[in-house]
């Protein structure tokens, strides 16, 4: 059961703007440090965002 989720979108190639179509893609990556609120998560098609736990 997750405790949290976040929608990452897809980076249309020629706008280069989010929309909402994931395109069946994944998160594959989720990194953080001990007593930080910032969170690193990667998808499968390579978009890093860095987030901030509130």
């Amino acid at each position: 059961m997750p405790i949290t989720s976040h929608k990452f979108g897809s980076i249309d190639p020629i706008s280069s703007k989010e929309t909402d179509d994931d395109n069946g893609q994944f998160v594959s990556s989720v990194c953080w440090r001990k007593n930080s609120d910032m969170l690193i998560a990667a998808n499968s098609s390579g978009c890093i965002k860095v987030l901030q736990m509130v």
